[in-house]
């Protein structure tokens, strides 16, 4: 009876302990499933996939579906790029917007800066083989673009979220801008898309403002209108 009784209770402190470890798994889970933006460290925030193999993510970013929503030319005309403008595309990629800013601003220049190698050697490429003389890849670093000259506008599409220490960035970035200039950012809205990031990786318009204009930007006035994305132009208030 007493081996009875203690495998019994042996039994029992099994389940017991079993409860106890399913709930904090439980617990744990519906914690991180729940984490909310303003929870998010700025690393997880800021975090970006790896790009090693550039040709899958050409034909991920390249899709001819993208242009549905991203509507690039109604965002050229928005923008006023002129076919002598010396750009600056910050998260350049694999040239979605770099590419038809080249193709507009034939007598001028267009930098396409990235902090990813295998992203710079395709671009690059890409501009040679599409015959693209005033298109050139640059390596940036994560608080420094590196922009070879001072550009007539620098646009930023889907990467805002990834920078961190924006504050600084952006102090930094005036040197590679005339006081005439303009700064575009294009980034996912807040909520539930069919397109984009999650949500909690999101920063709201309002957020961008804020933080910009805290720096020194000013928001000027665009026509662009995405179904999916904002668009924010901005120039140096008063600099």
């Amino acid at each position: 009876m007493r081996v009875i009784d203690a495998c019994r209770q042996m039994k029992a402190t099994t389940v017991k302990l079993l409860l106890i470890s399913t709930m904090l798994a439980v617990t744990v889970a519906a914690a991180q499933h729940g984490k909310q933006h303003n929870d998010l460290t700025e690393e997880e925030r800021t975090k970006h996939h790896r790009f090693d193999d550039a040709e899958k993510w050409a034909r991920i970013f390249e899709d001819t579906t993208r242009n549905e929503w991203q509507k690039p030319e109604e965002v050229i005309e928005a923008i006023g790029i002129e076919k002598h403008s010396v750009i600056a595309d910050i998260g350049s990629a694999t040239g979605y917007f770099p590419v038809r800013f080249a193709q507009v601003a034939k007598e001028g220049r267009v930098y396409g800066i990235d902090i990813e190698p295998n992203l710079v050697g395709y671009l690059n490429a890409r501009a040679v083989r599409e015959k693209l003389p005033n298109l050139t890849s640059i390596l940036g670093d994560p608080d420094d673009p590196k922009i070879p000259e001072r550009v007539d506008l620098v646009f930023i599409c889907d990467t805002y979220h990834h920078i961190q220490h924006r504050a600084k960035y952006f102090e930094n970035l005036k040197k590679y801008i005339k006081p005439e200039s303009r700064l575009v950012i294009v980034d996912f809205k807040k909520g539930e898309l069919p397109v984009g990031p999650k949500d909690e990786m999101k920063l709201a318009e309002e957020e961008v403002v804020r933080e910009l204009t805290a720096v020194g930007y000013r928001l000027v006035p665009n026509s662009a209108n995405l179904p999916y994305q904002y668009v924010l132009v901005f120039d140096l208030k008063g600099e």
